[in-house]
């Protein structure tokens, strides 16, 4: 990529220009000519605003947080009409039971993709534990009367009990303060959670391919908004779990309605169907991995998704 990336770095600006930033990685006249020349810009979860982003000739809007992109959308401006094309990460968009509020265009869903050939299978060191990387956040969104979670502290605190009731191990590499949050520290390790530091067990993307290795699985509690909107969400940190052949545990989120689980990748709705799910992954390490790599490869192989997110684009 050293010859393909950009970073502008701006004084903290709401709107900044190409003339009000300093470029790294590329010169300014370099990036206008691909500014100029650049057949779509796929602007993630709104991330290049006016004036930057008009200058794109074709711009689609690519939603990687289904339900609190749109739910935010109905009273804050995120650009909608400011591009093209809309594809989501939520893959029951659009089903009658999928309770995310479309704001009147179509959403074209995808899965997370993931190149393969950077991901090999190798046995997981003996007993390795359940683990995962994430983001330690809180907060609320409001939504047709009702208040919904988009923490991820609760969605984990929720299971917080599955080490104790699996008498399995499970690790969380959680940017969680080890003074202002001292509480959820203790909360998770008196409950027979392992909690290390994202930045240091998972630093840069080699150390995160190391990270994933190690571990014998993902256990994936996503955001609860997720879950109670119907979202059919599936996490691209998960991905790199399944291309690795290791199996990803997670709550539901709808997203059996559109793909096979059970094997590889396994569901679960309550504290006894997680426990049960990673008693069985355990169990059976070398049929789930195998299912797990399987999965990839069928659903999120990046040479058969990204010809298809691209006709979406025309």
């Amino acid at each position: 990529m050293a010859n393909r990336c950009a970073v502008l770095v701006h004084a903290n600006e709401e709107y900044p220009s190409l003339d009000t930033t300093e470029p790294y990685g590329m010169s300014k006249r370099a990036i206008g000519s691909i500014i100029d020349t650049a057949d779509l810009l796929w602007n993630y979860c709104y991330s290049i605003k006016a004036p930057l982003l008009p200058l794109f000739r074709r711009r689609v809007l690519i939603d990687l947080d289904p339900g609190i992109l749109q739910i935010g959308g109905l009273s804050t401006d995120i650009g909608l009409h400011e591009h093209d094309v809309f594809l989501t990460v939520g893959m029951k968009m659009h089903d009658r039971d999928c309770l995310v509020p479309t704001l009147g265009v179509t959403w074209h869903r995808f899965p997370p993709i993931v190149y393969l050939p950077l991901w090999s299978v190798t046995p997981p060191p003996k007993c390795s534990a359940f683990s995962t990387l994430t983001a330690w956040n809180y907060g609320t969104m409001t939504y047709s009367g009702k208040e919904l979670s988009i923490a991820k502290r609760d969605a984990y605190c929720e299971f917080v009990d599955l080490p104790a009731r699996s008498k399995l191990s499970f690790e969380l590499a959680a940017d969680i303060h080890p003074e202002a949050e001292a509480k959820d520290l203790e909360l998770l390790r008196s409950h027979g959670w392992t909690v290390v530091d994202p930045y240091e067990v998972a630093g840069s993307p080699v150390a995160f391919q190391h990270y994933i290795a190690k571990s014998q699985g993902e256990i994936c509690c996503p955001k609860p908004i997720y879950r109670d909107l119907r979202t059919g969400w599936l996490s691209d940190r998960s991905a790199g779990y399944l291309a690795s052949g290791r199996p990803v545990l997670m709550t539901e989120t709808g997203i059996s309605d559109h793909f096979r689980t059970g094997a590889g990748l396994i569901t679960f709705q309550n504290m006894d169907d997680a426990v049960e799910a990673a008693k069985e992954i355990s169990a059976q390490h070398a049929r789930h991995s195998e299912a797990a790599r399987a999965f990839a490869e069928e659903f999120l192989d990046a040479k058969r998704c990204l010809p298809t997110m691209l006709a979406h684009c025309e």
